[in-house]
């Protein structure tokens, strides 16, 4: 397929980043706040955005009434407990804060705008730019089609013939603590394009919806999805294995169900100005 030109983000999302779009969505009164989770202002409990320290330890992400932050030590890493929702949120409060038009219908964000504003991804534009023109290869370098832990934080085993890292499990330097065990945002060696963490750390969430025969219908000119109410999923995580961290794998979840997951994160397009 054929994607029109797009600027990405260099790196997954991280927490730091997050807690400092909640605190300027608090104060712009977008948010609301119960039980510890996030929501959309206006929404009741119909709007989950992301968990907080004070509904879910894996969060993170701190309130204290007044103000968000990050637990120490945690602020470089890829923000996660965050649906679709909250990432779609996200995009319309970045692209307010730097004075573009809102992508995200505020009181339907599954509603669009394609030439407006910061985005999630496409799932076409999240392959073609994770890849790092590394087309016809398992992962985002052309050097081998083998992973290890040297190259991605993921779950190693043996399994899978191209799994080769000496050490298996969770990767042990982040192994440490409690979950979830990512890793800083840029840790690894980046892409052809200067694109950090597209294999492994946390599934990013793209725009479209899942259709698993999508592949088979789709249109050759920047194709958005259409399916069912899951959202699209990529790029594997830190306790999935070597198969979720090639790049052509897709992976699915509910855009705003109540729970949301330690290993999914975000990072957002913008088109090509």
């Amino acid at each position: 397929v054929y994607v029109d030109a797009f600027f990405m983000d260099r790196y997954e999302l991280t927490k730091q980043q997050y807690a400092e779009g909640l605190n300027w969505a608090w104060s712009q009164g977008l948010i609301t706040v119960t039980g510890g989770v996030v929501y959309q202002a206006g929404s009741g409990t119909s709007y989950p955005f992301c968990d907080t320290t004070a509904s879910s330890p894996y969060g993170r992400i701190t309130w204290n009434g007044t103000s968000f932050g990050v637990l120490p030590g945690k602020e470089n890493h890829p923000t996660t407990m965050v649906r679709w929702y909250g990432a779609a949120a996200y995009a319309n409060w970045r692209s307010a804060i730097g004075g573009r038009p809102l992508c995200y219908d505020s009181a339907n964000l599954d509603s669009c705008n394609w030439d407006a504003g910061y985005r999630l991804p496409t799932e076409a534009e999240w392959e073609k730019a994770a890849r790092g023109g590394a087309a016809g290869h398992r992962f985002p370098w052309s050097d081998s089609d083998d992973i290890q832990h040297a190259r991605a934080n993921y779950y190693s085993d043996s399994y899978y013939s191209y799994d080769t890292s000496p050490t298996r499990g969770n990767h042990p330097a982040f192994n440490t603590g409690a979950t979830p065990f990512t890793s800083p945002v840029g840790y690894f060696a980046p892409n052809g394009y200067g694109l950090y963490d597209t294999s492994g750390n946390v599934w990013e969430w793209c725009n479209d919806f899942f259709g698993s025969d999508y592949y088979s219908r789709s249109p050759y000119d920047n194709p958005r999805g259409s399916g069912s109410s899951y959202r699209v999923l990529r790029g594997g995580a830190w306790r999935y294995n070597a198969n979720s961290a090639r790049c052509a794998m897709r992976y699915i979840d509910y855009p705003s169900d109540y729970f949301r997951n330690t290993a999914i994160g975000f990072r957002l397009a913008l088109n090509a100005e």
